[in-house]
């Protein structure tokens, strides 16, 4: 039995895999418009890499109802949220939850964007999401969005009580550096295995002092 903790470590060796540094650009609305809900949130998490690059063009289409191959392989965007809170009903309404390598929460994933990282931490360019249940549109003119188009098939938020929704303007700003790494797949893997190796090594010293 002592024999398999080596291999097994050894193998969650092979599997480790870097994790990458996001950059998180949030949603700072600078006005509010009367054919919108208030309480808009949207989060986007970027690589370092992306970041550095200066722009970035995306056409994501992940739609795993269809079978495999289903995940886009990109690696910039690694996070994308959107959602409203409403004030008298908890929750998040219109929730667009897009991760990266994640299959898709409702139908499937649809993203286009076509940005520029922009000095002072600011972003630029035009956003299009969608989640089969949900879906927004922005476009900016230099750092200043604005939302051209929002629906969803829910009652609350850019739904049934708001169906011409668009209009807030605001600017998608950075954090200082986001240190949170976000783990890569086979994270989740190498921590099991390192808990199948802890509980080899353990067994093999118990059966060792057994055979003293």
């Amino acid at each position: 039995m002592t024999r398999i903790a080596p291999i097994v470590a050894l193998l969650a060796a092979t599997l480790a895999l870097p994790a990458q540094a996001a950059v998180t650009y949030s949603w700072q609305q600078v006005s509010a418009s009367s054919s919108m809900p208030t309480g808009l949130n949207l989060e986007l998490a970027f690589s370092e890499e992306a970041v550095a690059a200066g722009s970035l063009y995306l056409n994501i289409r992940n739609e795993c109802d269809l079978g495999p191959p289903c995940i886009d392989p990109q690696s910039s965007l690694l996070s994308l949220r959107y959602w409203f809170d409403h004030p008298a009903v908890s929750g998040q309404h219109n929730l667009i939850d897009y991760g990266y390598l994640t299959p898709p929460r409702n139908y499937y994933d649809r993203i286009v964007m076509d940005v520029t990282f922009l000095p002072g931490g600011l972003l630029g360019g035009s956003i299009f999401a969608s989640d089969g249940n949900s879906d927004f549109r922005m476009a900016s003119q230099g750092a200043l969005f604005s939302v051209t188009d929002a629906n969803s098939d829910e009652e609350f938020g850019c739904g049934l009580q708001y169906p011409d929704c668009s209009g807030a303007s605001g600017m998608l700003v950075a954090a200082a550096l986001d240190v949170t790494e976000v783990p890569e797949p086979a994270t989740g893997a190498i921590v099991g295995l390192g808990l199948v190796a802890a509980w080899c090594a353990r067994r093999g010293r118990r059966q060792s002092r057994s055979n003293a």
